[in-house]
């Protein structure tokens, strides 16, 4: 039986002509050959030779071109005449990987020294099954640390250290997980949707996605985000409509801009199930629980940004951000009260309040004397202005087309809140950058690619107008190779002193044998210039404190002889001037001096912090060199290890043994006369709202009134909560039981 098929059928059933396929093809070997370029001339890296420009300073120039290949080819692929999937995502894994596993590939051991600190943590959490608040603030926000010590053990791992090392490929690979539903929220064409994606990763350098409570929360954040905005905005998305000025005039260009009718810049909702909406919003409350017992910062983000979608109509679950509040509130007040307790002004508040000077001083103030690497930091702050600039013309340009982007606009300029909490060691610029960028990145996407829908490709086009066409993907591309440049540059800026080498880990291991389970005090030598006693670093940069934690005490050997001595004893101090910066180092008399003042004392040297304290404050490099030849030299110290990574050294007549320390405090809760009254409000208040906002997902708008016995339960328990935390701050100060 034959079948005759019509016009448009037999279109159809054409297969698609293989010559259409061609520019795809050629993009993906231009994939292949710059992963090629990127990571052969690698083997050749010598990472003894990186300065104080960090990690671009040994690259090979092959590897160079091949991060500029990859970035062109991704840009050359938008402007394909429909996308290619497979390919797209092709393209961002292998930049992802190359990004983010580059000094994975060429260092032995898990890079930055914060993460043996973290290994430290959670090496006493599985050894003695608890915490010890009275160890370290963190311990307060243990939970992350509980749950890789609970799948290290439940894993059979007996050395996490590769865990250590690519978890944070796994991570960045992790974080494009919501984001692929959060792009899908946003109405864009394909092209801006897609280099949206690109982008998030590129301009991650920020260099928070190593195995710490912060890297997790980042993505407890983002999966927050994509839950509520996919399937919590309303089904009828409000947005400006025509203005009545009442003068009886016609509304000017400013005016319409500015208040004229828009069209949401969101898809509408996506339509599940009661049933699916109410396990969403239990895992919505549940995200905010692990966010809030995993770290400090990033439960304010999800609450905050929760209240600000909701306040501008894109969060229909209005009661998220009380919960959020309550749960956050709870912690503070009983989880963690190892944090606050002995002094809660000088903990809870310490840098707050003030948002210009922490912005001044996370920013600019953190510049390196070194010259090397102030050029690095002030990279950062370029590459962050370029970018915001780019977001203000994406903004300015969806706006013009008469689109409202309030999502983007909100998860854009909500983490700059962050500016009003805690300094957070100086390091809250950084934090506010990394949660900006969710919505950073759709608005500078939007600065080449506007229009919410693709445009449509035609042959036969005037040359002007092809030109013009052409323009987008040009600009594009020379914004991508700078992007690229940059976090080649500023990611691995500081790879001098953030690498972990081998022979520093078995420092430590050294004096924790040598000790026989006796306390350790680790004597180290710092080129800070204190004005603040209480502000200056406590621990050298380096892998401390990665096993046994809870042993290790710390001294500092300051520089304190002349020139300086005199010079920081004026009120303000007197700069140093550069050939006293780099003549400083401390006498072997003073090293010996501080040992001496209490028993069971190590000196730790290492290349890492050597180098930290020369590109930081300025210090000679061979300062660290000449000390320690002096050491060897002195009949007063025994080598206990050394490598050229790192030494260890004792007193030869070492004095008495140490007091064994007391056992760390444990986790408490403190007791007030409220307390017990506020464990039994906290969960119970929980409970209410969430079943207020499982009953309001099932409600119309109008039926709303049926909430009422929610609220009226609510109140008075919010009330008496709120009471109790104040009381509890009122009254449970002082040291830890």
């Amino acid at each position: 039986m034959s079948v005759t098929l019509r016009p448009a059928a037999r279109a159809q059933a054409v297969p698609e002509d293989p010559i259409a396929r061609l520019p795809a093809v050629v993009l993906g070997l231009c994939l292949a050959l710059g992963a090629v370029l990127f990571w052969v001339p690698l083997r050749g890296v010598d990472m003894d030779g990186v300065d104080g420009y960090g990690l671009i300073s040994v690259l090979p120039v092959p590897t160079l071109l091949g991060a500029g290949v990859l970035a062109l080819t991704f840009v050359a692929s938008l402007s394909l005449r429909r996308p290619v999937p497979v390919l797209l995502g092709a393209q961002i894994v292998v930049t992802v990987v190359a990004l983010h596993t580059l000094a994975q590939v060429l260092e032995p051991v898990a890079r930055f020294p914060t993460v043996w600190q973290h290994a430290g943590f959670i090496e006493y959490i599985t050894r003695t099954g608890t915490v010890g608040i009275s160890l370290d603030a963190r311990f307060s926000w243990a939970a992350f640390f509980g749950m890789v010590g609970f799948l290290t053990e439940a894993v059979g791992l007996d050395d996490p250290g590769q865990v250590y090392k690519w978890a944070p490929l796994a991570l960045q690979l992790l974080y494009l997980l919501p984001m692929a539903l959060i792009v899908r929220v946003m109405k864009a064409n394909w092209r801006a949707k897609w280099f949206a994606v690109w982008l998030f990763p590129v301009a991650n350098w920020v260099g928070q996605d190593y195995l710490a409570p912060q890297a997790f929360g980042y993505l407890v954040y983002l999966f927050f985000l994509a839950v509520l905005l996919t399937w919590f905005r309303p089904k009828v998305l409000r947005t400006r409509k025509a203005g009545k000025r009442g003068t009886g005039t016609e509304p000017g260009p400013l005016y319409r801009f500015l208040f004229g009718p828009k069209t949401p810049g969101e898809e509408p909702v996506r339509e599940v199930g009661a049933r699916e909406r109410s396990l969403l919003v239990l895992l919505l409350v549940v995200l905010l629980v692990v966010g809030t017992a995993s770290h400090q910062l990033t439960p304010y983000l999800l609450i905050a940004s929760a209240a600000a979608l909701a306040l501008v109509g894109r969060n229909e679950l209005r009661a998220l951000p009380v919960i959020g509040g309550v749960v956050y509130l709870g912690w503070i007040s009983f989880m963690a009260y190892g944090y606050w307790g002995p002094d809660p002004a000088g903990t809870l508040f310490a840098g707050g309040g003030n948002p210009l000077q922490t912005f001044l001083a996370s920013t600019t103030g953190r510049i390196s004397p070194s010259e090397q690497l102030a050029q690095i930091q002030t990279a950062r702050i370029l590459l962050v202005l370029v970018l915001m600039a780019l977001t203000a013309i994406g903004l300015l340009r969806r706006r013009l087309r008469g689109i409202d982007d309030r999502v983007a606009f909100v998860l854009l300029v909500v983490p700059l809140s962050s500016f009003g909490l805690q300094s957070y060691g100086g390091e809250i610029a950084l934090r506010t950058y990394l949660f900006m960028l969710p919505g950073a990145v759709f608005l500078a996407a939007y600065a080449f690619f506007p229009d919410p829908r693709p445009v449509p490709v035609v042959k036969s086009v005037p040359r002007r107008q092809r030109l013009r066409r052409l323009l987008p993907g040009v600009v594009a591309g020379s914004f991508a190779l700078l992007l690229m440049g940059g976090f080649l540059t500023v990611r691995y800026g500081n790879e001098a002193f953030e690498q972990v080498r081998a022979g520093e880990l078995k420092a430590f291991d050294a004096m924790i044998d040598d000790s026989k389970g006796r306390p350790i005090t680790l004597v180290w030598v710092s080129g800070e210039i204190v004005t603040v006693p209480e502000a200056a670093s406590q621990t050298p940069q380096g892998p401390w404190g990665y096993r046994y934690f809870e042993r290790f005490h710390w001294l500092r050997v300051e520089f304190a002889q002349d020139p300086w001595a005199a010079n920081l004893s004026r009120q303000p101090p007197v700069p140093l001037t550069a050939e006293q910066q780099r003549s400083r180092r401390p006498t072997v008399e003073e090293v010996l001096a501080r040992m001496r003042s209490q028993p069971g004392t190590y000196l730790y040297q290492s290349r890492t912090n050597d180098t930290y304290q020369t590109l930081n404050f300025g210090l000679a490099p061979d300062w660290g060199e000449r000390l320690m030849r002096e050491i060897d030299a002195s009949p007063d110290f025994t080598k206990v290890f050394g490598d050229g990574d790192a030494s260890v050294y004792k007193l030869a007549e070492p004095g008495p043994p140490p007091a064994p320390d007391p056992p760390p405090a444990r986790l408490t809760i403190g007791v007030s006369n409220w307390t017990p009254a506020g464990l039994i409000y906290l969960p119970v208040l929980i409970g209410v709202l969430t079943a207020r906002e499982l009953r309001r997902i099932r409600l119309s708008p109008e039926r709303y009134a049926r909430l009422r016995p929610y609220t009226v339960i609510a109140v008075p328990l919010f009330i008496g909560f709120v009471a109790i935390v104040v009381e509890r701050f009122l009254t449970l100060k002082g040291p830890l039981p």
